[in-house]
């Protein structure tokens, strides 16, 4: 009897275990079907982002199109499941297996993954074949859906409260999605009182409006120094500004000042000319930046110094 009881007090934990790694397995499987349940035919989207894996469906009897703005390097899928592609430049054409069995044609069913590299960026898909007509799926970086949505957020406002708008945004941190930010690290020695590092580029696509945020710290043995907005228009720093914005004109031991150029691109609509400088933003003194606008083609005005800097 003990040598039984021994034997069955071995054998629970081994039972047990066997019974957790059978749901694991069932666990394993049910999360791959969820993967490759077709979704309903409403759901099936024609334009694809880089950000997830995207299901799709195409024809499982027609050639089918997949294009992008940029060249296609590279597109990969699984060969065993019978899905051919040719890649000719911004396109590539997409075609399932049909086998012929006596007088029919058996066209395919199984979902397959595809990854395809345009440009820089890479795009996954679920591509589910059905008996549909030929498809065209368009990659897209998502560029189109921030200009149209930029547009719409300024919508109505002139050239100048566009760049009041630009500079708040950006300074209180209440940035757009739409917006395109990028973080950078980079330090500037072109001054003797003073460091200045690049910290981020906002760039807002269809306004063709970019912002470059600086920081500014003393260096060397400098105890104090006085900023303007001027000394700032270098060639290694700008190019078209159309407006300037400094945090704090007065830079003593330990701090520092939040710098925002705000720079014009050519884009669809050309460049436009402001129509004067602009005046300091309101509720400087309450922690927004105080701003002065320059013309890229106009020599600055002379700035008007904030005395509060100065008690």
């Amino acid at each position: 009897m003990r040598t039984i009881a021994l034997l069955a007090a071995l054998l629970v934990p081994a039972l047990v275990h066997a019974t957790d790694l059978g749901g694991i397995q069932k666990q394993k499987v049910t999360t791959i079907e969820q993967v490759a349940e077709k979704p309903t035919d409403g759901e099936f989207p024609t334009i694809v982002l880089p950000e997830a894996t995207t299901s799709i469906r195409l024809s499982s009897s027609d050639m089918n199109r997949i294009s992008c703005p940029a060249d296609i390097r590279e597109a990969l899928t699984s060969t065993e499941k019978g899905l051919t592609i040719k890649i000719t430049g911004k396109d590539a054409f997409v075609k399932f297996k049909v086998t012929k069995k006596g007088d029919k044609f058996a066209y395919a069913t199984t979902p397959t993954e595809l990854y395809v590299v345009c440009g820089d960026e890479t795009f996954s898909m679920i591509v589910f074949p059905q008996r549909i007509p030929s498809q065209t799926i368009r990659l897209t970086s998502g560029k189109e859906r921030k200009i149209k949505e930029n547009i719409s957020l300024n919508a109505g406002l002139p050239f100048e409260k566009k760049l009041l708008k630009a500079i708040r945004d950006v300074y209180t941190e209440n940035i757009p999605d739409s917006y395109s930010v990028s973080r950078k690290e980079k330090r500037f020695s072109s001054y003797r009182e003073i460091f200045l590092t690049l910290k981020r580029v906002v760039d807002i696509e269809g306004e063709g409006l970019r912002i470059k945020e600086y920081e500014a710290s003393l260096r060397g043995e400098t105890t104090e120094f006085k900023l303007n907005e001027k000394m700032f228009l270098k060639t290694e720093l700008v190019e078209n500004p159309v407006a300037i914005s400094l945090e704090r004109h007065i830079l003593r031991a330990g701090d520092t000042s939040r710098l925002y150029v705000v720079e014009q691109r050519a884009e669809n609509h050309g460049l436009q000319k402001l129509a004067g400088d602009l005046p300091v933003m309101e509720g400087a003194r309450q922690g927004v930046p105080a701003k002065q606008s320059v013309n890229a083609k106009d020599r600055p005005a002379e700035v008007n110094q904030e005395t509060d800097d100065e008690k």
